[in-house]
């Protein structure tokens, strides 16, 4: 964060006392300007270690700050098993992305050979597994066949982690692992398993508990007590995590629905109560993205219904045809609107580029959506003009969603490549970087590191 910035250090205090100023009062005055100059340097030096120590900034909850997949720091464009690495770390089984603060690395896994869940710590310089955390639920969510019951990323507000498995509940813990409370919750029923993600809003932990019981909860982030709880019992099989947006002076909770009928929404709740202000309705089923926010509106992408892969591997043709004709959409929404508001705040609606699963990407102005087969588009944010569709030259099957940081683009696929694209108005494909293993986890970018989640092990990658 401060590079290689330099503190001059004066050694020597002069003062020239003022003809009409008494001199013994003025060594009293200069004698405490020099201690609390001294005192303000030591704490000024103290910011600064503890600065460096942290880095230059946190990655706090899925795809980072608010969502927004925008790390900071100069990643590197190469990096691999041989090149760039940092370190690499072996963990278990699960879903969750790396969450990052003050020089820990949150995140969860599943042993399928005990049924446990566990939280873990790793130190964000070595790697090193500084804690684990387990619990043991009475019984284990079904899942799909590509997902975990170790999906949902945790969430930290500096202070503690906050973790959600669909199988146990709300957990609290303490940098330190020490639990501070735990919050159990019926397994939701969802035909995929939970995969939404608990956010920090203000001094609210809300969770988009979706399934047979379906429901957006908020809880007290210091104690889980209940502050507010509303159903969305017309919603039940979503699997996109929520995003809080501020904006005019309002803060509101945006959920995407996802069931498997027509008619879903995107909604926006008052966080004060839970009260639904606003929503975009008609909507197709399946959503799974989680919003984002940027240039002033919240864009999020609403596929139709998504074919299994192996019945797409079957008839690829076919499907083609299926999902070039159904209902998906990419919009945008404009703040300020009340009730329905898709004919009021909708600022534009595009049927090409529409993400089966990853989010969409706000940067430089523009939004990125990822298909499957590699396949990206870039639109203007203000307009939905599009500025440019290719391929990357990564085939294979998209979970992981885009992120960025200086003025590039990083995009995972399934089969375990990185694609870095320039983040210019052409699409340019800086790299192509081949893990060994399966990747279907957003990446995290801190500090102008890059840490990768596989299906067995915790990458980090930097200069």
């Amino acid at each position: 964060m401060f590079g290689e910035a330099k503190l001059e250090i004066p050694v020597q205090f002069t003062y020239q006392a003022p003809k009409d100023v008494d001199v013994i009062s003025f060594q009293r005055y200069a004698l405490i300007t020099k201690r609390s100059f001294v005192k303000r340097l030591f704490l000024l030096l103290a910011v600064v270690l503890a600065c460096d120590t942290a880095g230059a900034a946190d990655w706090p909850q899925f795809r980072g700050p608010n969502a927004s997949g925008i790390g900071d720091g100069k990643p590197p464009v190469e990096f691999g098993p041989s090149q760039n690495l940092l370190w690499k770390t072996p963990v278990g089984s699960g879903l969750s992305s790396p969450v990052i603060s003050k020089g820990r690395v949150f995140l969860t896994d599943f042993d399928r050979a005990t049924k446990q869940l566990s939280t873990l710590c790793i130190d964000q310089r070595t790697g090193k597994i500084l804690w684990r955390r387990t619990v043991a639920p009475a019984a284990i969510e079904e899942v799909h066949q590509i997902s975990s019951p170790a999906a949902p990323t945790p969430v930290t507000d500096g202070e503690r982690v906050y973790v959600y498995f669909g199988s146990y509940g709300l957990l609290s813990y303490d940098f330190d692992g020490k639990l501070l409370w735990e919050r159990r919750l019926a397994i939701p029923g969802n035909i995929y398993g939970a995969v939404a993600s608990p956010i920090v809003a203000g001094d609210l932990l809300v969770l988009n508990h979706q399934g047979k019981d379906a429901y957006l909860l908020a809880v007290d982030r210091r104690d889980g007590k209940t502050i507010w709880k509303t159903d969305r019992s017309k919603f039940q099989y979503g699997w996109s995590t929520p995003v809080y947006w501020r904006h005019d002076g309002i803060e509101e909770i945006v959920v995407l629905g996802g069931d498997f009928g027509p008619n879903q929404r995107l909604i926006a709740y008052n966080p004060a109560d839970g009260a639904e202000r606003w929503w975009v309705a008609g909507l197709p089923p399946c959503g799974k993205s989680t919003p984002v926010i940027g240039g002033g509106m919240v864009f999020f992408a609403a596929p139709d219904i998504i074919i299994e892969v192996e019945a797409e591997k079957r008839n690829p043709e076919r499907v083609a045809q299926l999902y070039a004709n159904n209902a998906s959409r990419v919009m945008a929404v404009r703040p300020g609107g009340k009730e329905a508001v898709n004919d009021t705040h909708v600022a534009w609606s595009e049927h090409k580029g529409t993400p089966g699963v990853p989010s969409p990407l706000y940067y430089n102005g523009r939004l990125f959506t990822v298909q499957n087969g590699g396949i990206v588009y870039s639109r203007v944010g203000a307009t939905g003009e599009l500025v440019y569709s290719g391929r990357t030259g990564a085939m294979g099957y998209y979970y992981s969603s885009p992120i960025a940081a200086d003025n590039k683009i990083y995009i995972a696929s399934e089969e375990g490549v990185v694609v870095v694209l320039d983040g210019g108005e052409e699409l340019k494909v800086l790299a192509r970087n081949k893990l060994d293993e399966q990747i279907l986890a957003t990446p995290a970018i801190v500090d102008g590191k890059i840490y990768v989640r596989t299906d067995s092990h915790l990458y980090a990658f930097g200069r």
